[in-house]
């Protein structure tokens, strides 16, 4: 293996660690980011609504790859590889990336965000269950489809809403009393005809052999039925990614990287930022924030270690 000497190391190459990669060039620091995917999960995001300067949206795909290019621009190093493991020695941050190449450097930030959870049923891994909408959904287009939405938060309105267009019938399967989105998704379900909307209704397992043929569901105060579907959406939670860290961090209970005010974790010269962090908003907006606050208090740190 080869070694490769930074300043700062970035895990994840989504919004957090890109805009963590920007400030750490412009602060003079050597960076380099590790993440296979320009933009991270922004490339789930259908149109990007809510982020200042963009009045009319913009496709989180566009978005990832302009924030990916800016970082580049600015002189990060961008190994378009997994980092997949991070220890400490020496006061140096090792890492191994997918390709078995080495790098170290005396800070890191982690921004490796969160993965989308699957059902808790025996043959979760089956043919058919999709987690982007926007990726997957034009495999059933012209196919007369009856697709399903698991999950009641604005992810799965805007998956419900994506493959509407596709779909013949999608049905939103919801197992708490009311949807959890927000009253701009709320509205546009209620005007889709082909939307249908299922609550206090569980999920108890998928039908079919290699491929989702249907759902064995129950709703409240009802036996189990089954519905047939070609295919299902998940938005049912995430889980932060921390499995690369080969070192002591203090975790939350659910395993996001505890951080304080300063992005600092409780090992020294380890920042977090992003969705991988204990935070109470999970928004592209907070993200970018946490990456630049996050690369100035790395140059904070590595200040201090040289005096």
């Amino acid at each position: 293996m080869t070694e490769n000497r930074y300043d700062l190391m970035i895990l994840g190459s989504g919004p957090a660690g890109t805009t963590a990669a920007l400030y750490g060039q412009r602060l003079g620091l050597q960076t380099v980011v590790f993440g296979d995917i320009p933009g991270g999960n922004a490339y789930m995001i259908e149109s990007l609504d809510n982020f200042p300067g963009f009045p009319g949206g913009i496709p989180g795909t566009q978005f990832g790859v302009y924030t990916f290019q800016q970082a580049q621009n600015e002189g990060a190093v961008c190994t378009m590889t997994r980092l997949d493991r991070l220890t400490y020695a020496d006061k140096r941050f090792q890492g191994i990336d997918s390709n078995g190449v080495e790098y170290s450097a005396p800070s890191a930030v982690v921004a490796t965000g969160r993965v989308p959870m699957r059902l808790a049923v025996a043959n979760a891994d089956m043919k058919g269950v999709h987690f982007c909408s926007l990726c997957d959904g034009p495999l059933y287009r012209g196919q007369n489809a009856t697709l399903a939405v698991v999950g009641s938060d604005n992810a799965a309105g805007q998956h419900a809403l994506t493959i509407a267009r596709i779909a013949d019938q999608v049905l939103l399967v919801c197992r708490s009393k009311h949807l959890a989105m927000d009253a701009v998704h709320q509205n546009l379900i209620e005007m889709q005809a082909n939307i249908r909307v299922l609550l206090n209704t569980e999920v108890l397992r998928y039908e079919g052999l290699d491929f989702v043929e249907g759902l064995v569901v129950q709703s409240q105060g009802e036996g189990e039925k089954i519905i047939a579907v070609d295919g299902v959406f998940l938005a049912i939670g995430w889980r932060p990614n921390t499995k690369m860290l080969d070192l002591p961090v203090e975790l939350t209970p659910d395993g996001y990287i505890k951080a304080d005010e300063k992005l600092k974790t409780s090992h020294p010269g380890l920042f977090a930022a992003g969705d991988v962090r204990d935070t109470d908003m999970w928004q592209v907006l907070t993200a970018c924030a946490d990456g630049a606050r996050a690369a100035k208090y790395a140059a904070e740190y590595l200040e201090q270690m040289n005096k």
